[in-house]
């Protein structure tokens, strides 16, 4: 082997040396305990954000940077924890993304700012709240507590969430809603589409409110329901079985516009409302 031959790896080995220890300098971790009823606070600009529930009472957030211009700060107070991600204005052009995975114990309540990147909660037991502007959200396996969501663009979906407040506010977002059941339910997603399909148990309150989207409701034929639907200037459609309230349709044409109907014991109210987009209730 010739002597540039050896500079050339030596120089190539060095340069790949030196791009892992940048790499492994970019992951940063920090791990704090907290009681039940605690809170864990995230706020990203840019990037995505996972949090599950882990065991014990250990929270681990392992927070991955693509900039030296770009700082991540957590720090306990009390019962609560707040991480967030520092991007100085001289940082303008760099790379200011930042991945967030974080462990929680099930039972703290979770608050995430976010913009551009996906936000995900699982298998929680407490109250979540995120903000979000255009990255999805996604929340799974959450109950008894409140889910609150507020979104610019970004698509949210609710799976596998019980005995939940659940308040969804989107500017023109979709949002899709499985296995979801509460006391209180309130939908408002401005030109976005809703889709909901479960059986509105709990003996909840149930509004699903959008501008010019559509509402597609699928519900199974056990479900307990008062239901009211309307829509200004688009239309209703029901295959779902309806005991009929006097003066109104439970099997509109498609030129209708408003339905009212009872299912079983009628536990829960559900109420359907659109100024221009098409309502469709669906049988399982």
């Amino acid at each position: 082997m010739s002597g540039t031959d050896r500079a050339l790896r030596c120089a190539a080995v060095a340069l790949l040396l030196a791009s892992l220890a940048y790499a492994a300098d970019n992951r940063k971790e920090f791990k704090f305990s907290l009681t039940p009823n605690g809170n864990v606070a995230i706020s990203n600009a840019n990037g995505p954000v996972s949090v599950k529930s882990g065991s014990g009472r250990q929270v681990l957030i392992v927070a991955t940077t693509h900039s030296d211009k770009v700082a991540v700060e957590a720090n306990q107070f009390g019962n609560r924890v707040d991480a967030r991600t520092h991007i100085p204005d001289k940082s303008a052009g760099a790379d200011t993304r930042v991945e967030y995975e974080v462990t929680v114990p099930n039972d703290v309540d979770v608050t995430i700012h976010g913009g551009e990147g996906d936000l995900r909660v699982e298998k929680m037991r407490s109250d979540v709240e995120i903000e979000s502007e255009s990255g999805k959200v996604d929340v799974r396996e959450v109950s008894g507590g409140h889910v609150h969501v507020r979104t610019m663009s970004a698509p949210v979906s609710l799976s596998g969430v019980n005995n939940a407040h659940v308040e969804i506010t989107t500017v023109s977002g979709d949002v899709t809603l499985k296995s979801v059941s509460g006391p209180f339910m309130n939908v408002n997603a401005g030109k976005g589409s809703i889709s909901y399909d479960g059986d509105f148990g709990g003996a909840g309150e149930y509004t699903l409110l959008n501008n010019s989207g559509n509402i597609e409701v699928t519900v199974p034929a056990n479900a307990s329901i008062s239901l009211r639907a309307h829509s200004i200037r688009g239309s209703v459609e029901n295959d779902f079985p309806l005991t009929a309230i006097p003066g109104m349709s439970t099997n509109p044409n498609s030129q209708a516009r408003s339905l009212m109907g009872t299912s079983n014991s009628g536990a829960s109210s559900v109420d359907l409302r659109s100024f221009s987009g098409k309502i469709r209730v669906k049988k399982q």
